[in-house]
């Protein structure tokens, strides 16, 4: 028996615009992210001062740190502080007048890091609170933020390994690097167990981490698993609003990674989504149909056999109807969905029942995951999801077409197969 294990891997939810089919005429479509507001001419002109100096100063680094490959691999935690300001001075993507004051404050966390690099020191690798970091991308080379809640359990002397929770933010179109990394700092996370490192990602904006945001989970938890002593039977995907569909993204394509997924809210497939929430009715072509395939949750909802869930929604929210269309789905396989429900409440968590979610999500991450359990059910509809656990799929009789396996250990030497496609 071949056994496989992958270990791949937000932060505001925020109040989410519905456009309508009105959106999809050439004419009406807004710009995404929004144009900026004006800044005083004085301000843009130190900021574009000192964001000149500090590249300068990263370039130095760069090269001062050539023979010092662990230092230099803590570049991008400077970097993503001059990104965080050029990028809005360049894009036009001020949005608040308090916003040159917050990027002045993120030069200087830059300066204050190079400085630390150039002596020979990174603190912040070994702080605990909340830590914003970056890394490069192995997609495009760009440098990509994040951040992190390190519990106050952490040291980095121990070989103690702490669980680690993936959270996914909600849509902000204003949610800039700058804007990101200062809430980071300031906002404590929406959920943050005790001894758990609490990873929010950035992901490129707001993709729902597909894409390249998909990519930037999971290599922004590489640079989590190689900085820090995490359980990798021990971690959570979570998310709410836009993270919730995030979320829902993750626990079904990758099912096989977690101990547990919370999803909130979001949305879970596309057709009816567009119905319920933009009061629009999809019309695919043929060719748009199959690729509805590649993210829609439902058509991969048998994968959460590997993965325990517990979904949430307000009683009143219209994004509820991503976990019952999730419900739904996982009843045709014969599965249920533990659904918690706040009363009367609409976009948000409702306190009661987001505690209940809590208490759940602790128990079952508690129990660790099983790296190789003796059932595996796995549905899928493209190689680009090909795995589940100790299971691999290498071929498909027709792409795109729904592929089903039920894969048992019956004994140390056995495995039974049952293949199906619909």
């Amino acid at each position: 028996m071949k056994t496989h294990v992958v270990l791949f891997c937000c932060v505001l939810a925020t109040v989410v615009l519905a456009d309508g089919s009105a959106d999809n005429l050439t004419t009406q479509i807004r710009r995404v992210p929004p144009p900026g507001i004006a800044i005083p001419s004085t301000d843009r002109t130190d900021l574009e001062h000192s964001a000149a100096v500090l590249k300068n100063e990263i370039e130095s680094l760069r090269a001062t740190l050539k023979t010092k490959p662990v230092l230099l691999s803590l570049l991008p935690d400077v970097e993503i502080f001059y990104n965080s300001v050029h990028y809005p001075l360049t894009c036009d993507e001020f949005y608040k007048t308090n916003e040159p004051a917050t990027a002045k404050t993120l030069l200087a966390q830059g300066f204050a890091r190079a400085a630390q690099l150039l002596s020979g020191h990174a603190p912040w690798a070994t702080n605990t609170g909340l830590i914003v970091r970056g890394y490069q991308s192995k997609i495009d080379g760009s440098i990509q933020p994040f951040s992190l809640v390190v519990p106050s359990t952490y040291n980095p002397n121990s070989a103690h390994q702490h669980r680690l929770d993936l959270w996914f933010h909600g849509r902000g179109e204003t949610m800039t690097e700058l804007d990101f990394l200062q809430a980071s700092q300031k906002s404590p996370a929406e959920f943050a167990p005790p001894d758990t490192f609490v990873l929010r990602l950035y992901g490129r904006y707001c993709n729902a981490n597909k894409f390249a945001g998909e990519i930037d989970a999971f290599e922004a938890m590489d640079v989590v698993r190689k900085n820090y002593p995490i359980d990798e039977n021990r971690i959570a995907v979570r998310g709410f609003s836009m993270g919730g569909a995030a979320c829902w993204h993750f626990a079904v394509h990758y099912a096989g990674l977690w101990a547990a997924a919370a999803p909130g809210a979001g949305f879970a497939e596309t057709p009816d989504f567009l119905k319920v929430f933009q009061k629009e009715i999809l019309n695919p072509a043929p060719y748009e149909k199959k690729l509805l395939h590649w993210y829609d949750a439902t058509d991969y909802a048998l994968n959460l056999f590997n993965c325990p869930t517990v979904a949430y929604s307000g009683e009143i929210d219209i994004q509820k109807e991503a976990a019952d269309i999730m419900a739904k789905a996982l009843a045709a396989e014969g599965l249920p969905l533990t659904h918690i429900i706040g009363p009367n409440t609409a976009h948000k968590y409702e306190p009661e029942a987001k505690k209940e979610v809590a208490r759940r999500i602790d128990a079952i991450v508690e129990k660790c995951r099983d790296p190789i359990p003796k059932e595996i059910r796995f549905a899928t509809y493209t190689l680009r999801y090909n795995q589940m656990l100790w299971l691999t799929v290498d071929g498909l009789a027709e792409h795109w077409q729904r592929s089903t396996t039920c894969a048992q250990i019956l004994d140390p030497h056995c495995v039974n197969l049952t293949i199906g496609t619909t």
